[in-house]
């Protein structure tokens, strides 16, 4: 399923009223605009004619009614990719605001597993990671709501369930500072980054991801619209 799923009314229909009872997490991205509209939900569906997303706030720059774009929506581990028609700026009492949409006019269903959080034209990310009495310097090869994959220069030998402390900058300047926990080990011979870890985060109840989910959900769109073209 590299190129996605193409869907018909009837499955497109199903998976938007699954949407649409669970708020699963959506983001608009106006065509050829190189910012993303988060943090939205579907509020209200009317199939085959038009779709309202809520979440959009006043200090968002909206899109104009009659412009197009892209609708991404994380259903459990599938992403929902649709071509869309801004009908209407919806203004709501609470002073946010809903996008009034037209019914999709494209639509791709693609694994969770497919969109990765970097392309493959981009560089992994520098992080450092305190292990022990260490600092590490390491690659951030992939990234996702729940852990990080890390590579190494050097050969290094690490205990399952070893407690880890990451520091990284996001594109952005989204800070991302975490604990984790090795839940994976591979040495790849001869390669230049040779240690390979899987690292599940555990983040401290007063942290902040939410910079962090937004750029994931960018670059999962990102990749969502590279599969389209």
């Amino acid at each position: 399923m590299a190129s996605g799923a193409t869907l018909t009314d009837l499955a497109l229909t199903q998976l938007l009223q699954e949407a649409l009872e669970t708020h699963a997490p959506a983001s608009f991205r106006p065509d050829g605009s190189t910012r993303l509209l988060g943090d939205l939900y579907l509020a209200a569906l009317e199939p085959g004619e038009s779709l309202d997303l809520a979440g959009a706030h006043r200090r968002d720059r909206l899109p104009a009614p009659g412009s197009a774009g892209v609708l991404s929506i994380l259903i459990g581990q599938e992403l929902l990719s649709l071509s869309e028609e801004v009908l209407d700026i919806l203004r709501c009492e609470d002073g946010t605001h809903q996008l009034h949409l037209g019914w999709p006019l494209d639509a791709h269903l693609h694994r969770r597993a497919d969109i990765r959080v970097a392309a493959p034209a981009q560089a992994p990310l520098r992080a450092t990671v305190a292990l022990g009495n260490q600092r590490l310097d390491a690659l951030l090869v992939n990234l996702t709501e729940t852990g990080v994959g890390l590579a190494f220069p050097g050969v290094l030998m690490v205990e399952l369930h070893a407690r880890l402390e990451l520091d990284a900058m996001l594109p952005g300047g989204i800070p991302l500072h975490c604990p984790g926990e090795v839940c994976h080990l591979t040495v790849l011979e001869g390669a230049e980054y040779p240690t390979r870890l899987g690292v599940i985060l555990h983040p401290r109840a007063e942290a902040d991801l939410e910079p962090m989910r937004r750029f994931i959900q960018a670059r999962r769109m990102d990749r969502s619209q590279s599969f389209r073209a």
